[in-house]
């Protein structure tokens, strides 16, 4: 998964996941969160969490992967064919 930078309203850099539909469908299986504070991928984590602590930067900013689609903070890209 490739983490790509953006500025929230307030003015503070954060990380938004961007994924090909496969690694979606995988990192989906596997409970895979993302941390938005230090764009890096978190294990064990539901679909649906928000503000889980992220165990690399310890900060309340780990979302589960599905709910980050739902805020629009995730992008799926298309498989290359």
């Amino acid at each position: 998964m490739k983490s790509v930078p953006y500025t929230t309203k307030s003015g503070l850099k954060q990380f938004k996941p961007v994924c090909t539909e496969d690694e979606f469908s995988v990192f989906s299986d596997e409970s895979t969160g993302w941390c938005l504070a230090c764009g890096t991928e978190a294990s064990g984590v539901e679909p649906d969490a928000e503000k889980y602590t992220c165990e690399g930067c310890n900060r309340p900013k780990v979302y589960g992967l599905e709910q980050l689609l739902l805020l629009g903070l995730a992008t799926i890209t298309c498989n290359a064919q």
